[in-house]
């Protein structure tokens, strides 16, 4: 197979994945859909009858990596590739396609595609790996961090161009099978947020390229609950402490070397 598409459901409806479901069905490089039913509420995925949908039901809710990671442990080997999809993400027929051939030609462990919101607006999915007081500043100062987010979001990046990142968002990306080896795939330690951050910095010492691919391109719609509702501002508060009581606080060497590998090496816009 080439790609297994992973897709973690908690309380959606049939109507809240339907443009994801298409978009997935849609691709040619898509060997299977794995839906993941995260605490067993789903129940109109009984109905679902499609030969290239597997349904998992998982009686408790193991948080969005412990969803993923029953994909990987039931489907490991089988597949080139895992696609980690959001059930809010919508694209062309085609796109993951070209995803799926630039991962072959770069060999790639991780690669995220263009990710933008519904008005087409830039979704700064590649990002440096954060410092305590960046993710402080961004949640709860938003006005203090706008000259800090411009380098930690990349925002002077062409994207026009592949580059890497050591920072990519799992609402969208293409995961080798030679990564999963590599990793283990997710650290179910987080719940939900930032096990993304801490998979593709985990990829990125393997020596398996990661990679942002400018010829794919994917729509977000990007609820941002955390900002909405403090259950999952308090699941933010938590994936926070514990990242950096795993990576450090104060001294991370390996955070600094791989963010200034991605700022020396980023295609620049060029000013004008």
């Amino acid at each position: 197979m080439k790609i297994i598409a992973s897709l973690v459901l908690h309380r959606h409806s049939e109507a809240d994945i339907s443009k994801t479901l298409n978009s997935l069905l849609s691709e040619d490089s898509i060997d299977k859909i794995c839906i993941v039913d995260n605490g067993s509420h789903c129940d109109w995925l009984y109905k679902l009858n499609h030969p290239g949908i597997d349904v998992i039901r998982l009686p408790v809710n193991q948080g969005f990596g412990g969803g993923h990671n029953t994909v990987f442990q039931r489907f490991n080997g089988i597949a080139e590739y895992f696609l980690i999809c959001n059930p809010d993400i919508s694209f062309e027929q085609g796109e993951v396609d070209s995803l799926y051939a630039f991962s072959q030609r770069e060999g790639t462990g991780l690669s995220i595609p263009k990710v933008v919101y519904p008005d087409g607006s830039l979704q700064h999915g590649c990002k440096l790996l954060p410092k305590p007081q960046q993710l402080f500043l961004r949640r709860f100062c938003s006005s203090l961090s706008r000259r800090t987010d411009r380098q930690y979001e990349l925002q002077d990046a062409n994207y026009n161009r592949a580059f890497f990142a050591p920072s990519l968002s799992g609402c969208f990306v293409l995961f080798s099978q030679q990564a999963l080896e590599k990793t283990q795939g997710f650290d179910e330690r987080f719940f939900l947020y930032l096990e993304d951050v801490d998979l593709s910095r985990r990829v990125c010492t393997t020596g398996l390229p990661v990679r942002y691919c400018p010829f794919s391109r994917v729509v977000h719609e990007s609820q941002r609950r955390s900002y909405k509702d403090v259950r999952f501002l308090l699941y933010h508060i938590v994936s926070t402490i514990r990242y950096f009581n795993k990576w450090g606080w104060l001294s991370d060497e390996e955070r600094d070397r791989l963010n200034l590998q991605c700022l020396s090496e980023l295609p620049i816009t060029s000013k004008v």
